[in-house]
């Protein structure tokens, strides 16, 4: 069998980030396939998009029920549940809050606390009802809004995967923008890991703090070095926290998690940065084969213990 000996690297921009698909063997029409597949999803989720399938639902909220698509419908169900089980750290109802504040879209000023209280009136989970034999999805009060923003692209990887190895595509690197899914072993490499590095908090995006060299897992980080603004001599970072209305206030400045999954990287990211170092790594280590790197504001970092360190800035999993 011949081992692969080029990579075929294709890019793009979509969703307000850069795509990029790695392969080792020339797959034009896979790597077609996989832009259509998230043009398509943009149609469905996008918050920025009025004629998105999400959109919809959000613009009849406190009016009707609204029928989506299944994968719509499969993703709202799963964020719901996420919210339900993580309610300290994870509203898939934010959306109200994020219009608010406006973090990375232009927002550049504190809102008002009475206009923060009423968004957090507006993020109550009972109030969604869905009907899984219609599927439909029914916000009973104006002003609600789903935003998937903290799920979606975790989504989306795991059904690229999937459709990739649909495909006949053995080895693969899926990049949404920083959230990373691998496919089979490293074709490139002698022990078949990948080596995947994680961003340093305070650079340019593409300069890694330190390398993980991994099987075939996803790599999600959320961190606060991107979306944010200063006013008053404080920094205001775009992860909100839907107890308070306000960003969260730690010591962290990023979470890398490390699984099987996308969709629940992209989940437990954000659910571990509100816990922080230790909080989050007592959480992730009672769930299996799943890992996380904690950077704090001084860059000290933290790994769960299924991490070994294989030299300075590298980690063996």
């Amino acid at each position: 069998m011949t081992v692969p000996q080029k990579k075929y690297v294709s890019q793009f921009t979509m969703m307000g980030t850069v795509i990029s698909l790695t392969l080792f063997e020339p797959r034009q029409a896979v790597v077609e396939a996989v832009y259509d597949y998230l043009e398509n999803m943009d149609r469905v989720f996008s918050v920025n998009r009025p004629d998105s399938e999400l959109s919809a639902v959000n613009q009849a909220a406190g009016q009707y029920p609204v029928t989506v698509s299944p994968a719509c419908f499969t993703l709202i169900q799963d964020a719901l549940a996420y919210s339900r089980q993580h309610a300290d750290s994870f509203n898939v109802l934010i959306g109200p809050l994020v219009k608010l504040w406006r973090i990375g879209f232009g927002g550049q000023q504190v809102p008002d606390q009475a206009a923060v209280q009423e968004r957090l009136h507006l993020m109550t989970l009972d109030q969604v009802a869905l009907n899984a034999t219609q599927r439909s999805v029914f916000l009973k009060r104006s002003g609600m809004q789903l935003d998937l923003g903290a799920i979606a692209k975790g989504y989306f990887a795991d059904q690229i995967v999937s459709q990739l190895q649909a495909a006949g595509v053995r080895h693969a690197i899926v990049n949404l923008g920083g959230n990373v899914k691998l496919l089979g072993d490293n074709p490139l490499s002698p022990d078949g890991r990948w080596q995947v590095g994680v961003q340093a908090p305070a650079a340019p995006r593409g300069y890694p703090l330190l390398q993980v060299q991994t099987p075939a897992r996803t790599v999600v980080t959320s961190g606060i070095f991107e979306r944010y603004f200063e006013a008053n001599g404080h920094r205001y970072h775009h992860i909100l926290d839907p107890q308070t209305g306000y960003p969260v206030e730690n010591q962290v400045d990023q979470v890398t998690i490390i699984t099987a999954q996308s969709e629940l990287a992209e989940v437990l990211s954000t659910v571990t940065y509100f816990k922080g170092p230790i909080a989050g790594a007592t959480l992730i280590e009672q769930l299996p084969d799943t890992e996380a790197i904690f950077i704090d504001r001084q860059q000290q970092v933290t790994v769960t213990s299924g991490l070994q360190p294989r030299r300075k800035g590298v980690f063996y999993l």
